[in-house]
């Protein structure tokens, strides 16, 4: 395990040890990867049941400790989710898996401790409310990635392959970056009004004022999000009903065509029904008997029929009617 211990000169020291007592973490902050919170953490117990699975942030407070539960969205959409658990004098992370914010802060820890160091107080309280900023920063990632998702769906517009899946997954993915954007400032103003027994109310004071600037901004681009994407969906409605129109035009115009076309075969019938009652059969039309007339007239009105119908068909494919 890995252990940033606060020294009094402003630096802090990093010790990997295997084994050590919440005694020996004063002043210091622990950083586990775990797959489940325990139930019992250097002999204290963790009151897991008070925790609400649907609720994406937290604030607990148990026997000589205050547990805070803050989540944010990953690549690719994960939900990942960073315990914090203070003590009076010590600070304990625990995460799934590999969390970018707690990287990133490890990466530049000595830089930010001597840039604050005339604002800490207490070295766990600093911690908590550097990483709550570090997950705070990381929502610019799911705005980077909900504008590409937008920006395909409009090139998708124009070659006609939009469609309801890809929209609803946009929206989704909108609304749960907005409930996230809820539950940080939420969690924000309750450690700003002095929730949490270990959680110092001046030293969260501090960087709310930022953090919370913060969070409003991506409150603001969620919101302009949603606003473009319902402006993406009736550009899709009216190009749609538009195309709808012209296809209804063009299936009135092709069964009239139709329509018309079909006459031409009631001719050979009405040629072989009616002819005989104007001329009889041994009758001579033009110097030709009349029975070659008859099936001449039949055979011409029916090739044409045919013709006619073809050419319908085929327009209305290149059509796509």
């Amino acid at each position: 395990m890995k252990i940033f211990k606060y020294l009094e000169n402003g630096q802090t020291n990093v010790i990997e040890a295997d084994n050590i007592s919440i005694e020996e973490l004063k002043n210091s902050w622990l950083d586990l990867k775990i797959d489940n919170l325990p139930e019992d953490l250097f002999g204290m117990k963790i009151e897991k049941k008070l925790l609400n699975e649907d609720e994406y942030c937290q604030i607990v407070d148990g026997t000589n400790y205050t547990l805070v539960k803050i989540s944010y969205i990953g690549k690719d959409n994960v939900f990942k989710t960073i315990y914090f658990f203070i003590t009076s004098d010590a600070i304990i992370t625990m995460h799934k898996e590999d969390s970018t914010p707690i990287n990133h802060f490890i990466k530049n820890i000595n830089a930010i401790v001597k840039d604050e160091k005339e604002h800490l107080t207490k070295f766990n309280n600093f911690v908590l409310a550097q990483l709550v900023y570090e997950i705070i920063d990381k929502n610019m990632d799911v705005i980077s990635v909900i504008d590409d998702h937008l920006q395909n769906l409009r090139n998708s517009i124009d070659k006609n392959e939009a469609n309801l899946k890809d929209i609803t997954k946009i929206r989704d993915y909108i609304k749960t970056f907005s409930r996230i954007v809820l539950y940080q400032s939420i969690i924000i103003s309750y450690m700003k009004r002095g929730e949490g027994e270990y959680i110092s109310k001046r030293d969260v004071q501090y960087y709310a004022a930022d953090i919370l600037a913060e969070l409003d901004k991506y409150g603001k681009l969620s919101a302009g999000m949603e606003k473009e994407l319902n402006g993406i969906v009736q550009t899709i409605e009216s190009k749609n009903l538009v195309e709808y129109t012209k296809y209804t035009a063009r299936l009135s115009i092709a069964i009239e065509l139709l329509t018309r076309a079909s006459v031409l075969f009631m001719i050979p019938n009405s040629i072989f029904t009616l002819w005989p009652s104007i001329f009889a059969m041994d009758d001579k039309i033009f110097g030709m008997d009349n029975w070659i007339i008859q099936v001449l007239i039949a055979t011409f009105s029916m090739i044409a029929a045919q013709g006619a119908i073809s050419y319908i068909y085929k327009k209305m494919k290149e059509k796509k009617i």
